[in-house]
């Protein structure tokens, strides 16, 4: 197997986090590092995120504090699952790109779960991501909810690797 720096700087990171008991966004899996990595991020890594606030606070949007940390580390990346997984999966981090016409949607969202959702971007092109008040991320289809994970690094991870179908009905989202 080929030397990969960035695999060797990831396990690096990773053990020097745990160590003090802090667990980074990715999780511990190099191959969401990797994934993260090759979208551009870096760590430290700081996105505007001030026009977003702006547009969505007019537009009435909950905007939760851990959406606003995604949004500033991770604002305008496409996160991408490798060429082996099946199906092909993405994540885009572009709140306003993705939902700023779907506040109704994050009501309903919030009517059923009891929670407040802040719009986080697009799953696979075509599913409108959010982030609930607690971390939880969820991808909203016509009729369809996929949980995409308890947390933004649970999510990364379901994205890059894959693991089974979390697609539930969810008829309450017509209006």
């Amino acid at each position: 197997m080929p030397y990969d720096p960035c695999e060797e700087s990831c396990k690096t990171l990773t053990r020097k986090l745990l160590e003090h008991d802090i667990q980074p966004v990715w999780g511990s899996d190099p191959k969401v590092r990797t994934a993260l990595v090759a979208a551009g991020w870096n760590p430290g890594r700081r996105f505007d995120v001030s026009a977003w606030v702006a547009m969505l606070r007019s537009a009435e949007f909950f905007i939760g504090d851990r959406a606003l940390q995604v949004w500033r580390e991770f604002g305008r990346l496409r996160v991408t699952s490798p060429a082996d997984r099946s199906p092909p999966s993405s994540l885009l981090i572009d709140p306003v790109d993705a939902c700023i016409d779907a506040l109704d949607e994050s009501h309903r969202l919030r009517d059923h779960y009891g929670i407040d959702f802040s719009p986080l971007g697009m799953w696979s092109i075509q599913f409108r991501t959010y982030m609930g008040s607690d971390s939880r991320v969820i991808a909203v289809g016509p009729k369809v909810v996929w949980k995409l994970g308890g947390s933004f690094s649970e999510a990364l991870d379901y994205v890059v690797n894959g693991n089974g179908n979390r697609a539930t009905e969810a008829d309450w989202l017509q209006p």
